[in-house]
């Protein structure tokens, strides 16, 4: 055993000190270090035996598995620990504690392996290390919002964060990134698909958006920094959203007729306030409600147009459309009512923070309650305004450039014509053919 000496020499040293008249802690120290000193003298095996009858603070050591060890702290509580030299230093591996969780031939059983994978050049201390210095998922959702968050419009990034806060609730915000697997990302994407949302709605396509969102998390989390030795996930062992299948989702093709926006007119026109403008600016010019509430006096300054910033938009793209009479008065009234407080937004918050409106939640409320839509959401204005358009015999190409879609196969969506149109479509046809001389001269 380790620290033995001289025995006799060093206890003698101790009595002198125990009876010159020293203090009540001196005596205390050197009667504990006396113990100490009596049991190393011993020269006993550490046993099951000597692990529960030592109660002096100090170490004390395993001959017969170098490094092995029963450590004793002042309040007592006996701990297992393992030391060893790897790479010219020396390093503490803690095993656990004695009695409440290891018995003495279990701690010496395991010390003995570590000793083996010690042998085979492995570091279990910097191992341990570096697993508790290891990126968490809080980690990667702070780094998320730092490196890819700005590139998305701002108008989507209280949405993000609201996913965010998710997705960190679900997976453990201090579970280790690399720990991730695929079958707790698809447990969280089933367990919010199934849940249920406002309006007794399932989440399903929510449940899809923050598997997405999650994606692309990982995918940073594969991306080595500067500076940094290896990347905060292997890439070899990917993705743990990669390959969940999506829930289904039936596009809700919602779309208001010629009576039914009319009632949300007299809806608004009876509720006061800047939030029905922000409607009815969703109305006239098919925008994104987010993109009118996040609306500044700047993206005015050309008359008869609304410039969007491509911070403000979802394509990240600026976006020029001209505004018709109906959407340039609503303009006009917000500019009369501006005030000093506004923050520069042209729909700011009614509490005079400089910021703009938060929510359309009240006012949508009302007009559904006023109006007899249903669950009908405000985003169907903008399925209406081209439904409007479609039904006015305008092309995809025009309709698209007005809500400021990159792709036809977007604008498609939204081009749904409605039901008497198509009636009126096939009346023409049917009067057309049935009015042929029996199809005499009808072409082949």
């Amino acid at each position: 055993m380790r620290g033995r000496g001289n025995g006799a020499e060093r206890r003698s040293k101790i009595q002198a000190l125990a009876v010159r008249g020293a203090t009540a802690g001196e005596r205390g120290a050197a009667e504990a270090a006396l113990e100490r000193t009596k049991a190393l003298a011993q020269k006993k095996r550490l046993t099951s035996d000597t692990c529960r009858t030592l109660t002096a603070t100090g170490i004390y050591w395993s001959d017969d598995v170098p490094g092995f060890a029963l450590r004793i702290a002042k309040g007592g509580t006996k701990t297992f620990v393992l030391r060893y030299r790897a790479d010219s230093r020396e390093s503490q591996i803690t095993i656990g504690r004695y009695g409440a969780d290891w018995t003495f031939g279990a701690a010496r059983d395991h010390a003995k392996e570590l000793r083996r994978k010690i042998a085979a050049g492995r570091d279990l201390a910097g191992e341990r290390q570096d697993r508790r210095d290891a990126p968490t998922v809080s980690d990667l959702i702070a780094r998320y919002k730092t490196e890819h968050l700005p590139a998305l419009a701002a108008s989507t990034h209280g949405d993000q964060r609201t996913m965010l806060r998710e997705i960190e609730k679900r997976l453990g915000k201090h579970t280790k990134v690399a720990e991730v697997d695929t079958a707790s990302v698809a447990a969280m994407h089933r367990a919010i698909g199934e849940s249920i949302g406002r309006n007794a709605v399932p989440r399903e396509a929510r449940a899809n958006r923050i598997l997405s969102v999650c994606s692309a998390m990982f995918r940073i989390a594969m991306k080595q920094r500067a500076g940094e030795a290896r990347p905060w996930r292997d890439p070899h062992v990917g993705n743990p959203a990669k390959g969940i299948k999506k829930f289904h989702e039936e596009h809700r093709d919602r779309f208001f007729g010629p009576g039914e926006l009319a009632a949300i007119r007299t809806a608004l026109d009876d509720y006061p306030g800047v939030a029905a403008d922000v409607v009815r600016m969703c109305m006239l010019t098919g925008c994104r409600p987010k993109e009118a509430m996040h609306a500044k006096w700047a993206e005015f300054e050309h008359p008869g147009f609304w410039l969007k910033p491509a911070s403000q938009t979802k394509q990240r793209r600026p976006h020029r459309i001209p505004l018709n009479a109906a959407a340039l008065a609503v303009i006009q009234k917000r500019r009369k009512l501006r005030s000093k407080f506004d923050g520069g937004y042209v729909f700011p918050s009614a509490d005079k923070t400089g910021k703009p409106l938060a929510t359309l939640h009240h006012v949508w409320t009302h007009v559904r309650a006023e109006t007899g839509i249903g669950k009908a959401r405000i985003y169907d204005l903008r399925h209406s305004f081209a439904s409007v358009g479609a039904a006015a015999g305008m092309g995809l190409p025009t309709i698209g450039k007005m809500l400021g879609h990159s792709s036809a196969r977007t604008t498609e969506r939204y081009a749904h014509l409605a039901d008497d149109v198509l009636r009126q479509a096939t009346e023409l046809i049917g009067n057309a053919i049935a009015g042929s001389d029996d199809g005499a001269d009808a072409q082949p």
